[in-house]
């Protein structure tokens, strides 16, 4: 399976869906179970997308949303209510959320919702062609993700699709803990696919450690030390192969995982 570039001008189609999936986002955010690793706020890969974590509602019933990119609607249901938002019309944020604040508000919401995260009136630029290379991409990205990391133990989040940065992303957890701000944190490693003018993949061993740099990596992949420490893949125009990737991310795992976990 080869994980593809993306079209060089999909970039406007890019800053929606991360408009679309923050506003969906902002309703399991406020209400859902709240994960301890946060992936309450993320999104999960559907067949079509990505789907919310439930809201549970006064009701007894819960909302969920796909971000629907075979469609290209945002789906929300509660109860028997289903509505679908055509993102073909490039709706800004706010309609987006205003509309499943409706939907929600009539099965009984009972959360504080931070409406400033589906802010903007701003009418978005939606190409569907755009959007299914995205989600073609991220099928085979979530791919190579799970060949890493389900052989794993210890514990695993996701894949998830990450609404703040947009990227599709799981991590690693050790069960060793590290002083963190003003408290503590564990150990990881995080492995995600960057979608943007210049894909790549990076594989983020923390707390990193400046031996690693002497890791060998697989062809094309190199260490990275400006604004982040970790291994990245850049994936050239004609894709590159998830096997490769999968090979990068065991790579790091092996070479990294017991330090991280001593």
């Amino acid at each position: 399976m080869q994980l593809p570039s993306l079209p060089p001008d999909w970039m406007p189609t890019r800053a929606s869906l991360q408009a679309y999936a923050q506003a969906v986002t902002a309703f399991p955010r406020a209400g859902a179970a709240q994960d301890p690793r946060w992936s309450h706020v993320a999104m999960d890969p559907h067949p079509v997308g990505f789907v919310t974590w439930p809201t549970p509602l006064a009701d007894g019933s819960e909302l969920v949303t796909v971000l629907d990119l075979e469609r290209h609607v945002v789906t929300a249901s509660a109860g028997d209510d289903v509505i679908d938002i055509d993102l073909t019309s490039g709706p800004s944020s706010r309609s987006v959320g205003d509309a499943l604040m409706g939907l929600a508000t009539s099965h009984g919401l009972d959360a504080d919702v931070d409406v400033e995260r589906f802010g903007s009136s701003e009418s978005r630029s939606y190409d569907t062609a755009h959007a299914e290379a995205f989600l073609g991409a991220s099928r085979a990205a979530v791919a190579a993700l799970e060949s890493v990391h389900d052989p794993l133990g210890g514990e695993v989040a996701g894949p998830h699709l990450w609404p703040h940065g947009f990227d599709v992303a799981a991590e690693w957890f050790s069960e060793r803990m590290v002083p963190y701000g003003d408290g503590e944190a564990s150990a990881q490693i995080a492995m995600g696919w960057y979608p943007s003018e210049e894909s790549y993949v990076y594989v983020n061993p923390w707390p990193f450690r400046a031996e690693y740099e002497e890791i060998p990596l697989p062809a094309g992949a190199a260490w990275h030390r400006d604004g982040w420490d970790g291994a990245q893949l850049f994936v050239p125009a004609v894709g590159v192969d998830t096997a490769t990737v999968a090979e990068l991310g065991s790579t790091v795992h092996e070479a990294t995982r017991d330090s991280l976990g001593a």
